[in-house]
């Protein structure tokens, strides 16, 4: 257990308000993740499914000469169960860097199988990159891996894929040198790639930057990268990102980062969880967890108590929508609770004040309601469970319209279904 203002910072600028008060004596768990996952092998990239109970990371745990992907599940207990191979995903060959999407329906990964692209080497021999391939959840198990295009997939090694809505991030360097690595991003548009580009300086520099990963919001880059001034070999850096630009370049920090190599870190925001990879002394990598001990969830115990929550801290952008990042963490909660609970269904109803016309806040509580679905749905929520109502002004808590009363009445309330 560790102390560290920096890390409590982390937390909450991350889209989550973890702590509400004695922030610098909050306690970050920094540990090896528990149960079955770590090795003598190598434990590298893993990647969590929405609901956090389902673990992807790739190792070679064998005799073999190629590296495959493996998943673990959350038991009971808290700890990891044995790992299994993902048929569907591998190949006789390397299968590397998977990474799941926030909605849960697409997984992305690094491979050198049959198919990728060929390069010649200086030594005249024909030697075969890694690229990345992209695949769909189909309800029980994957879709097979398709290669994306030469856009993206080139000569050189292409890996660590990490997507958030239509931007997708990947390290690319030269054949057989890493040491060269840089950070690239490509824009979807429909079903083309445009040509990817390296991020700017201050997070590619002259050394090798690898492996990065976005908070959900976008609004902070985490990245690997071996540049002095670090802890020991490769650190783990954040960086702002607001409107396409980059600020404030950070260490981690002692505790995240060591004397050893730390890399390829991801931040799985509804259960506060931040998964990496710690290369252990006289072993090769091993997947570790910073966590914040899980606190008094108030929205479950409403929720299981009275079937409903009415909550005025759903946050949109004036006349407005369009969420807020402050509505995050009431929002996570309320994921958190559908996850645990698979089989509730829920209402979510929009509530407006009592000001403007009624039919344009008709309109609005209809339209709030819906983006809220669109979140819960977008952390990996099955649309299935939920129902949109909006009430606009017809249901005010307090009829009134000063400013303190219309903050009251613009809510937005879950309620349980029965089945």
């Amino acid at each position: 257990m560790l102390k560290s203002t920096f890390l409590v910072f982390v937390f909450c600028f991350a889209g989550v308000s973890i702590f509400s008060q004695n922030k610098e004596n909050s306690p970050i768990i920094v540990e090896p993740i528990k149960g079955k996952i770590n090795t003598n092998f190598q434990e590298f990239a893993p990647t969590l499914t929405p609901d956090a109970k389902t673990l992807y990371f790739y190792s070679k745990r064998s005799n073999t000469s190629y590296t495959d992907i493996f998943k673990s599940n959350l038991e009971k207990d808290g700890q990891w169960s044995f790992p299994e191979e993902v048929d569907e995903l591998n190949s006789e060959f390397d299968d590397q860097s998977p990474f799941i999407s926030r909605d849960g329906k697409t997984l992305l990964l690094s491979s050198n199988r049959d198919g990728a692209v060929e390069v010649e080497l200086p030594t005249g021999k024909v030697g075969i990159s890694r690229d990345i391939y992209i695949s769909q959840w189909q309800g029980k198990e994957w879709s097979n891996p398709q290669a994306l295009p030469s856009s993206i997939n080139t000569e050189e090694i292409e890996e660590n894929p990490h997507l958030l809505g239509d931007s997708l991030l990947f390290t690319r360097y030269p054949f057989g040198q890493p040491d060269k690595a840089k950070i690239y991003i490509s824009k979807r548009k429909g079903n083309s790639w445009a040509k990817p580009t390296p991020l700017p300086d201050p997070i590619n520099d002259s050394n090798s930057t690898i492996a990065a990963a976005w908070n959900d919001e976008g609004t902070i880059l985490f990245f690997a990268s071996n540049r002095a001034g670090g802890f020991g070999g490769y650190d783990l850096y954040m960086i702002k990102h607001d409107s396409g630009k980059f600020s404030d370049l950070e260490n981690l920090g002692e505790g995240i980062n060591s004397e050893a190599d730390e890399a390829y870190i991801v931040y799985q925001q509804v259960k506060k969880t931040f998964v990496f990879c710690r290369r252990v002394e006289n072993r090769s990598f091993d997947i570790y967890t910073a966590s914040i001990p899980k606190k008094e969830n108030v929205i479950e115990e409403m929720l299981v108590e009275k079937k409903r929550i009415s909550l005025d801290n759903i946050y949109f952008e004036r006349a407005s929508a369009k969420l807020k990042n402050e509505s995050t963490p009431p929002l996570d909660s309320i994921v958190d609770y559908l996850h645990e609970n698979k089989s509730v269904r829920m209402k979510i109803i929009g509530h407006t004040d009592v000001t403007g016309t009624f039919e344009d806040n008709m309109v609005l509580s209809k339209d709030r309601a819906k983006s809220v679905k669109d979140y819960l749905i977008s952390k990996g929520v099955d649309a299935k469970r939920l129902e949109t109502d909006g009430k606009g002004p017809t249901e005010p808590l307090i009829n009134k319209s000063d400013e303190e009363s219309s903050r009251k009445n613009r809510r937005t309330e879950f309620v349980l279904i029965e089945n």
